[in-house]
């Protein structure tokens, strides 16, 4: 099947979750950068061995290093087929745009980017009650506040970019897991013959430009172009490859 999926969404809005029902559901690959890395590091591969490095040294994993891991991925992801669920992926627009010449370059590039929108109190909620299920105590308050404003200042010009190129579907994740699941699959099936019809095009368009509609934060604490979606489901299909 070729569903290729991308997965933007805050922590604990459920990406993991949602991420490998969607793989279940198109028999594709669920692409996780986080278990890349672990893999590569288990495995001791060339990367891997370059990521333990950084991670030795109490460095960030650089981006190259990551994308030369989902490049890999998406390779194999054609051989197999040619779909995927990208999770973990781009997290702003340097590595969006580099996520998309990699996908180019392959002819895989993403039929949808599929938004999880959860208010930053719900997100709070359900990370804090995670932390103490697993008795995590780096996950506090403060820490989650940290994480929520970065994923808001860098995520904001991706989801609008993706939305310009016609490919975002944004879902109210603010509801339960199960509820979700049924509405994402419902939209992903319903797009499927329009997938299928253009995947002749695919890798045909030139580089897109960003989005230049302004982005404002809304009240629920996401960062949306100014034309924002409907409660709910709201779905753009692409009009071309792109």
């Amino acid at each position: 099947m070729r569903m290729r999926v991308l997965m933007i969404a805050p922590p604990g809005a459920g990406k993991g979750t949602q991420g490998a029902l969607i793989a279940t559901r198109f028999g594709i690959p669920h692409i996780a950068t986080g278990e890349l890395l672990r893999d590569h590091v288990a495995r001791r591969t060339s990367l891997g061995r370059a990521v333990q490095e950084y991670l030795d040294r109490g460095e960030l994993v650089p981006d190259q290093v990551v994308l030369d891991m989902v490049r890999e991925a998406i390779v194999a992801a054609k051989a197999a087929g040619g779909g995927y669920v990208l999770d973990g992926i781009p997290r702003n627009m340097q590595q969006a745009r580099a996520a998309y010449l990699i996908a180019r370059d392959l002819g895989m590039t993403a039929d949808v980017a599929l938004h999880l929108d959860v208010g930053d109190a719900e997100v709070t909620r359900r990370l804090l009650a995670r932390a103490a299920l697993e008795h995590r105590s780096d996950d506090t308050a403060d820490v989650i506040a940290g994480r929520l404003d970065l994923y808001h200042r860098v995520t904001a010009p991706i989801i609008c970019w993706y939305r310009e190129r016609g490919i975002l579907v944004s879902v109210n994740a603010m509801r339960p897991a199960q509820q979700i699941g049924r509405e994402i699959l419902t939209a992903l099936d319903g797009m499927r013959p329009l997938i299928d019809g253009e995947a002749a095009l695919s890798g045909m368009a030139g580089v897109p430009v960003p989005c230049q509609r302004r982005c404002l934060p809304l009240s629920a604490g996401q960062n949306r172009c100014a034309v924002a979606s409907p409660p709910g489901l709201a779905h753009l299909p692409a009009t071309g490859r792109r």
